[in-house]
């Protein structure tokens, strides 16, 4: 009868501490790479949202312009110095005297511009800008006449398309006004208003656009 050879159980329990020995080693080598990589992912993630806030801060987003749509009213020439009459206040569109916009009228004024005027600068695609002069003070005036310094020119008829005067004839303190699209606010709002005009000078809703 052949008898079965066994290993003596010491030499069973010292090859079995060899074997857990390695696995605790290999599992703590796993667990560093683990605590590595988790690191290094929410160091990433530290950088890329540093990256992010700064992006922001040193690049912001451009304002983008707030005009709103409103009717329109019918695109009439009368004589100069007729009666106006408008369906909104301030006007957008509507009747206007018919004699040409010069190059010279477009500044910024200091006493009123009538509307019969600037409302026909509108029909050939110009934006106004208009200041009730009780609510916009003078530091107002001041920065909307950083804003016409500041206007690119129409790519269309050369000048800058863009009239700024005295209105008082609306309910807040600054409108901008292009042909068929007005933005209103309380208080000045620099960067609002320059994107206003760059959003709707030489507009194709204009129905006289490129002329002067």
């Amino acid at each position: 009868m052949t008898q079965t050879s066994t290993q003596p159980p010491d030499r069973v329990s010292s090859r079995q501490r060899r074997i857990e020995e390695q696995r605790r080693k290999i599992e703590q080598v796993r667990s560093q790479e683990r605590r590595k990589r988790l690191t290094w992912g929410a160091g990433i993630v530290v950088l890329v949202a540093v990256a992010l806030a700064a992006a922001f801060m040193f690049f912001p987003r451009p304002v983008q312009g707030s005009m709103q749509q409103v009717t329109t009213e019918p695109a009439s020439h009368i004589d100069e110095g007729s009666p106006l009459s408008y369906a909104h206040r301030p006007p957008s569109s509507g009747v206007h005297y018919g004699t040409l916009p010069q190059p010279a009228e477009y500044r910024m004024w200091g006493t009123p511009l009538s509307p019969g005027r600037w409302v026909h600068m509108l029909e050939h695609g110009a934006v106004a800008v208009l200041y009730r002069p009780d609510l916009c003070d003078s530091a107002c005036v001041q920065q909307l006449g950083q804003v016409y310094d500041n206007a690119p020119k129409s790519s269309l008829v050369g000048v800058r398309h863009l009239v700024i005067t005295p209105y008082q004839d609306m309910d807040h303190a600054i409108a901008v006004v292009a042909w068929g699209y007005q933005d209103e606010m309380d208080q000045v709002d620099t960067d609002r208003v320059m994107a206003d005009y760059k959003s709707k000078v030489d507009a194709t809703t204009a129905p006289e656009r490129g002329a002067l």
